[in-house]
């Protein structure tokens, strides 16, 4: 305890010397943007991780100003420069002498203590640091998608005109720099995929867990892939842009259209399967999920022996959930393990997860007891025990220590607003935090669990990177980032909780006061706001883990303030789900709290209140806008959710059930009833290829206003999808200054 003590002191001394030295200097909004993440962000171990089966790590570090990769010794903390970005680069003219150098280190990943895999072009290879030889594990067409590598038996699945390929690494035939061709040297798993009917693709629009469409067994003899129809779900045209002048200025022909399907609320959904093929019977058998066709098919896994696949089976309403059991070489349905349901949702994302050395026992994650925990059951489906409990949510599970006793995992505080990396010994239940720093940690494990490289920030320090063995002794500081807006203007970030309508229910918030703040003057306040379920905007991480941009305006003269309200990530299940079937109701409610505490402070400017948010947000400053015309004098709404009848299937009706079954929750929540009470500025802005939030929403919005005589500024951003990345970001933020700047 004397330890950390200090360690807080001498942090808080660090930040109050940084902030009185702090200099005159403004970040500009190309600063806020397109450095926020780069030289504005705090110092970081790229690529940190463990060398297996030796106490050494590695991480991706820079001399003269390229990047070295550098191998450290976690006993006696010796570092050495094990390659440079020359040498990786001669050794990979040597094998593929017509590509370029590389001007950074690609991501790698260690194989053993000798040679690591990267990822290049739709292909992995590995290089040997003792010969500094490159040669080429698996490849892929330069147009194919989805790619899927399993690093023990070097087979690469990918997609390609919506059928499914695996090209077999071991092969010596197929892997030399010159092989080209990838396709005739693939085995083709599917031959029917077609527009509306695709294979080996994730499904379900990404919900429940959902990143990827193939799975293949532990030695990789089988792969168990999705395939969706999609014929009865409704085609959407999206505008594309590619045909633009050399200058991007016009269109130099007729512009095109590209379809997709775009499952909404309340019509057909599309229809998933799951098969399996056996790479040595060379044939698919479709696992036998029937009788329901609309339903969810998520968190496939294998058992360890790969003879059974388990597929959590989730109703079109989302109240109950089967864990199912099937036979991996038939397909047939051997039985459900257990049920889940729940008056308002069931949301199963992460697969069951085997124990180490122990293939008989598994663990599953539920929120069944109000929170999400860690379960243990017999591989038969019986619960033995819950090996997490509490007022908290589990994130993730990390690994396991050598012998499979010792599990380590990720958890958030009750309040949400730190998350700790913890040790649990699975006979015991007896679980410790590897360090109790407050902040927002992640660590790497060392292969036998001795050793843990834990990183953290939190709203006083930038970031440090400390290695802790598995008691939670700290053996050394391998990073003490700085600020890296030391030599900037300071504003003061503070987080705190307010509470709710309910005084037993608070609500995290994070304020960002102006530079050289003088309470005897008011400000202007720019309130950003997200507000949906899946997502956290206050935490406590290096400047309460605030978009640079907010930081900016902060600089400007305006405070900046966010507020996570009830329907918000990690406070269990009862603030997720409070917002059920009403959507902008109790979020409004909540976030005119943080009004009503903004306008209690002299320094506020009640009468210069601005709103921003995006996707969900843009529902959310929509709302405030029109909900409560009085509050807010300034308004932007980017990629705006307005009617919910418009939103995709799995998650609208996750949240609102289906509109057939909640017209009242539906027509309430509709933002163009709203339209006409619109008393501020209101900026609306979508990017027009928008496959999530779809342009249609804010078009919408823009005739009712039209029909209702409201004036509301629009702004589109050509070929852009549902957020503006990329260099046109700058503009769109300049955009949103100016607009705030003008009417604030």
């Amino acid at each position: 305890m004397k330890k950390l003590v200090s360690l807080f002191s001498f942090s808080l001394l660090i930040f109050l010397s940084l902030s009185s030295k702090a200099q005159d200097k403004l970040l500009s909004v190309e600063d806020a943007v397109l450095k926020q993440r780069t030289t504005l962000s705090p110092d970081r171990l790229s690529q940190l991780q463990w060398i297996p089966n030796v106490y050494k790590f590695s991480f991706v570090g820079k001399k003269l100003g390229k990047d070295i990769l550098i191998v450290q010794d976690a006993q006696t903390l010796k570092q050495d420069s094990i390659l440079s970005l020359f040498d990786f680069n001669l050794a990979w003219r040597n094998f593929m002498s017509k590509e370029k150098d590389m001007t950074r280190f690609p991501f790698i990943t260690w194989e053993n203590a000798t040679e690591f895999r990267f990822f290049y072009s739709n292909a992995y290879y590995k290089l040997n640091i003792q010969t500094n030889k490159v040669s080429l594990l698996a490849k892929a067409p330069a147009n194919a998608e989805d790619l899927d590598y399993d690093a023990s038996s070097q087979k690469l699945a990918y997609t390609l005109n919506y059928n499914l390929y695996v090209h077999d690494g071991k092969n010596p035939s197929n892997n030399s720099a010159s092989a080209g061709d990838e396709i005739n040297k693939s085995e083709l798993i599917t031959k029917d995929g077609t527009y509306g009917y695709v294979n080996g693709k994730s499904v379900h629009r990404n919900e429940f867990g959902i990143t990827k469409g193939t799975f293949f067994s532990p030695n990789a003899s089988k792969i168990a892939y999705y395939k969706m129809n999609e014929a009865l779900v409704s085609d959407y045209q999206l505008m594309e842009f590619q045909d633009l002048d050399t200058n991007h200025s016009v269109l130099t022909s007729p512009n095109t259209f590209k379809k997709l399907k775009y499952p909404m609320a309340g019509n057909k959904s599309h229809i998933v399967t799951v098969l399996i093929y056996d790479f040595k019977r060379k044939r698919s058998v479709e696992v036998q999920t029937e009788p329901a066709s609309e339903q969810y098919l998520t968190n496939i896994s294998w058992s360890p022996d790969e003879e059974y696949l388990y597929i959590a089976i989730l109703n079109r309403g989302q109240n109950e959930m089967k864990l199912n059991q099937y036979d991996a070489n038939t397909g047939t349905f051997i039985k459900t393990l257990f049920t889940e349901t729940h008056a308002k949702y069931v949301e199963p994302e992460k697969p069951m997860l085997f124990l180490k050395n122990d293939p008989g026992k598994f663990i599953w994650f539920s929120e069944m007891d109000g929170y999400n925990h860690m379960y243990l059951y017999y591989k038969q489906g019986q619960l033995i025990k819950q090996l997490t409990k509490g007022k908290f949510a589990v994130s993730d599970v990390i690994g396991f220590d050598e012998k499979g006793e010792t599990l380590f995992y990720t958890a958030f505080s009750e309040d949400g607003m730190n998350k700790l990396v913890y040790a649990l010994k699975l006979k015991t239940l007896q679980s410790n935090p590897i360090n109790r720093m407050d902040g927002q940690h992640s660590a790497v494990i060392s292969t036998d669990g001795k050793f843990i490289l834990d990183t953290y920030s939190n709203n006083r320090i930038p970031r440090r990177t400390v290695l802790n063995d598995v008691s939670g002794k700290e053996y050394a500081t391998i990073l003490n980032a700085p600020n890296p807006l030391r030599d900037y203007k300071t504003c003061e970030v503070r987080l705190f909780s307010i509470p709710s309508e309910d005084p037993a229910i608070k609500l995290n918030c994070r304020m960002i006061l102006p530079a050289q703040f003088d309470s005897t003057k008011k400000y202007p306040v720019i309130v950003y706001v997200y507000g949906g379920p899946h997502a956290q905007m206050v935490s406590n991480n290096w400047l309460g883990q605030a978009d640079m941009w907010l930081y900016y305006m902060a600089q400007q003269g305006y405070i900046t303030f966010c507020l996570d309200n009830r329907g918000s990530l990690n406070r269990g299940l009862e603030f997720e789900n409070a917002t059920h079937r009403q959507l902008g109701n109790l979020e409004v409610k909540d976030q005119l709290k943080g009004v009503e505490f903004l306008k209690s402070k002299s320094y506020v400017d009640s009468k210069r209140l601005g709103v921003f948010g995006w996707s969900f947000g843009g529902f959310m400053s929509t709302s405030l806008m029109t909900k409560t015309p009085d509050v807010f004098k300034v308004g932007v709404a980017g990629g705006p959710v307005i009617d919910w009848r418009f939103y995709e299937i799995m998650y609208t009706e996750r949240y609102m059930d289906m509109p057939q079954e909640n017209e009242k929750g539906y027509r309430e929540a509709d933002l163009l009833n709203y339209v006409k009470n619109l008393k501020g500025k209101l900026l609306m802005i979508h990017g027009t290829s928008d496959d999530v939030v779809l342009w249609q929403h804010s078009l919408s919005y823009i005739q009712k206003s039209v029909e209702e005589g409201v004036l509301v500024d629009y702004f589109v951003y050509p070929g852009h999808a549902h957020n503006v990345l990329g260099p046109d970001r700058v503009h769109l933020m300049k955009k949103i200054t100016q607009y705030f700047k003008e009417n604030l």
